[in-house]
């Protein structure tokens, strides 16, 4: 995944969580291409319109959310090229006590419709829709055995549905002949194709941002699926390629995708595969890498990083505390789980080593995100590397941070 899609999400989750008392929570979507002025012009009529809110309080909330919206979007000189979603409103949870935000966000992909809704949460449909996977790949591994079917969203592979089979084995029963046997053998094997492609299309048609299909199994019997015009032609369109591989079920997923490199080389799963065997290698011979917050910290501050390696599992923040004390220039960086309140606690009962006054958090922020403002001031490459593959759980394992250095530290 991407930083700006990690971003991305992690705003969404965060509008998510907002909630007014009333329904007065305003989103706005600007397709590309809208004139402003004509958008603000609408949010002028909106706050006229809003005196006719019965509640003093509903009223006021809907108006100053407006207000705060319309001096946010002054603030542009034009739409982005991929148009733009405002959010404004009181979030406060408690009544009498306000809280009014304004936030904005650039999708990663353009808005295809205009918008404006005001409802007790924030409109974030069209948002979460742009934060599926752009890039989804259907497998199949055949065996006449069973089979089984999956996607590979992004970097995670989803195991969806197996295929039960009856086709008998080679040898055939008592008293049968070798002819009828296979006959009966091969009319089986037919139904069961049928029956994977019925599956297969089902789970595919139905599957948003579908762009191909790869077909694995240990024998011919792939190919006989493969070639033998079971999927529909749509499907059949959108097939990379048949691979030889020795498992089966959702194993053979998995080993489906790790032989498949050739066929998903612009795919994230690969992208990220190449970087961290490259780091294993170096890591099993000696050579310039280094991994673990601190040994990795020491190597961005030297500049030596060429790429940084973080585990999208790490759930950390990095905090700034400073002496309650103005006069006293204490401070410090530390790094800490997610559990803010409870560090909180934890500096209640610390002092400044230099004076004795009581010591503050003067600021935190996400682990990745201050890690990354940090590279892209020195030029290097960040990857967020996920924890779903067997590659990216050693990364986690080695602390969840760690980088491809460009000399030896």
């Amino acid at each position: 995944m991407g930083l700006e899609m990690f971003e991305f999400k992690k705003h969404l989750k965060e509008l998510a969580g907002k909630r007014a008392r009333h329904t007065e929570l305003i989103t706005v979507y600007v397709p590309p291409g809208t004139e402003l002025a004509k958008v603000i012009g609408q949010l002028k009529e909106e706050q006229g319109t809003a005196t006719n809110i019965k509640s003093t309080a509903t009223r006021k909330n809907v108006q100053t959310a407006l207000e705060r919206m319309i001096q946010h979007l002054r603030l542009f000189k034009s739409v982005p090229e991929h148009g733009l979603a405002v959010f404004s409103g009181n979030t406060s949870e408690k009544e009498g006590r306000d809280n009014f935000e304004i936030f904005s966000i650039i999708p990663p992909r353009p808005l295809k419709t205009r918008t404006y809704l005001c409802e007790q949460k924030f409109f974030l449909d069209p948002l979460f829709e742009m934060a599926e996977h752009s890039e989804v790949y259907g497998l199949i591994v055949v065996e006449l055995g069973g089979a089984a079917i999956g996607l590979l969203k992004g970097n995670a592979i989803e195991f969806v549905q197996e295929v039960r089979s009856i086709v008998p084995g080679k040898f055939r029963a008592g008293g049968q002949s070798s002819v009828r046997f296979a006959h009966v053998r091969e009319n089986l094997a037919n139904d069961f194709f049928k029956e994977i492609a019925q599956v297969s299309r089902g789970i595919f048609e139905n599957t948003k941002n579908l762009k191909g299909i790869i077909i694995g199994g240990a024998g011919p019997t792939k190919e006989s699926f493969a070639n033998g015009e079971f999927l529909t032609r749509e499907l059949q369109a959108i097939v990379l390629g048949i691979k030889d591989i020795g498992t089966d079920g959702e194993a053979g997923l998995r080993e489906l995708v790790a032989r498949s490199e050739d066929l998903l080389a612009t795919a994230e799963i690969t992208k990220e595969r190449t970087l961290m065997n490259e780091f294993l290698r170096r890591l099993a011979t000696g050579g310039l890498v280094s991994y673990g917050e601190v040994e990795t910290r020491r190597a961005i501050d030297m500049n030596a990083v060429e790429t940084l390696l973080i585990s999208d599992k790490i759930e950390r923040v990095r905090v700034s505390v400073r002496c309650s004390n103005t006069s006293c220039n204490f401070s410090k960086e530390t790094t800490i789980d997610t559990n803010i309140d409870s560090y909180y606690f934890k500096l209640r009962n610390e002092s400044c080593p230099k004076c004795s006054s009581s010591l503050e958090i003067s600021g935190k922020k996400d682990i990745i995100e201050e890690l990354a403002e940090t590279m892209q001031v020195q030029g290097g490459a960040v990857e967020l590397i996920s924890s779903g593959t067997p590659e990216g759980e050693q990364l986690f394992n080695l602390g969840g941070i760690a980088a491809l250095l460009r000399y030896r530290i």
